[in-house]
């Protein structure tokens, strides 16, 4: 595994952004050039100005018209790889994840950090319109309240005449297509495989905010509309198959996340299962006790085992 860092932003610039905006651009992605483009219009057009961190993966390379800091990476990444490599690589104090297909009010990212900053919140979030097509990519639109709009329970979403996402009025339960954290409080880390060091492909942001809250770190919710949340179960990663629920709950979290190897440089680990370092009990004591400890893992986000040193 290899990467490249490309438009590395002025450091000593006295003006720096407060936040870095991260997307994947996945290699896989159908139409990302046309996504790429606009989502880039849509940061350029925030009421503050943010700093842009673009991962690529699979080797490819931004086309030469985004004027704005963008990384590869030799190998393909799993959505939650790019988002941890994107928070190891952010320079500011605070990030905010929003995917290709997703587009932010243009005072969104300003709402989000105004609120963050005068809460003193490890993380916030608000709610989003849902859209079933894709007219809302070249849209510029404002923060809004709620009236007018509508939650239904339903997942997938179904389509409705303003829908919302309900993670700003907590009627959900999720904190948003899209949040904002502070590294200064969360620290540079991602959760981004399970305890056999298989990779979390679905549920990573409801495994973060759950470890967050476990941490009793600050969540707050915006219950105004901050963005739109496009919804198209045969293209996105949380509509797609996965065991992720089944491999928490016998595997629990690794320790490792993929943000580690890019500080540090080292990824000969990448891309290898954790070996098992756990015995299995010898006695009915041992077993209580093993069974004790594997509820207690879970109930706090802890690894199942050990990962294995290479």
């Amino acid at each position: 595994m290899l990467f490249e860092s490309h438009n590395q932003s002025d450091l000593a610039s006295e003006d720096r952004p407060l936040v870095t905006v991260f997307c994947a651009v996945w290699h896989k992605q159908v139409g990302k050039l046309e996504l790429l483009r606009s989502h880039w219009e849509n940061l350029k057009a925030q009421s503050i100005r943010v700093e842009p961190c673009y991962i690529f993966d699979n080797g490819e390379e931004a086309p030469e018209w985004l004027d704005a800091p963008w990384h590869s990476f030799s190998e393909p990444l799993t959505i939650y790889e790019a988002w941890a490599a994107a928070v190891a690589l952010a320079k500011t104090r605070y990030v905010m994840n929003l995917n290709m297909d997703d587009r932010l009010a243009t005072n969104g990212a300003q709402e989000l950090l105004n609120t963050a900053m005068t809460t003193s919140s490890a993380l916030v979030g608000g709610d989003w319109l849902v859209c079933f097509d894709k007219q809302h990519l070249s849209l510029e639109f404002p923060v809004t309240d709620l009236e007018g709009t509508q939650y239904l329970p339903a997942w997938p979403p179904r389509r409705h005449q303003g829908l919302r996402l309900g993670s700003g009025s907590g009627e959900r339960g999720t904190l948003g297509a899209a949040t904002m954290w502070d590294l200064d409080i969360v620290g540079k880390w991602y959760p981004t495989y399970f305890g056999n060091g298989a990779p979390i492909l679905s549920i990573g942001d409801t495994i973060f905010w759950g470890l967050l809250k476990h941490k009793n770190l600050k969540l707050t919710r915006l219950p105004k509309i901050i963005g739109r949340y496009y919804s198209d179960p045969d293209a996105q990663a949380e509509f797609r198959p996965h065991q992720d629920n089944d491999l928490l709950k016998s595997e629990g979290l690794s320790t490792r996340s993929f943000a580690d190897g890019v500080r540090s440089g080292d990824f000969c680990w990448h891309g290898k299962a954790a070996a098992r370092v756990r015995q299995k009990p010898l006695n009915k004591i041992e077993k209580k006790s093993a069974e004790l400890e594997a509820r207690y893992r879970r109930l706090f986000g802890l690894p199942a085992q050990q990962v294995a040193a290479e």
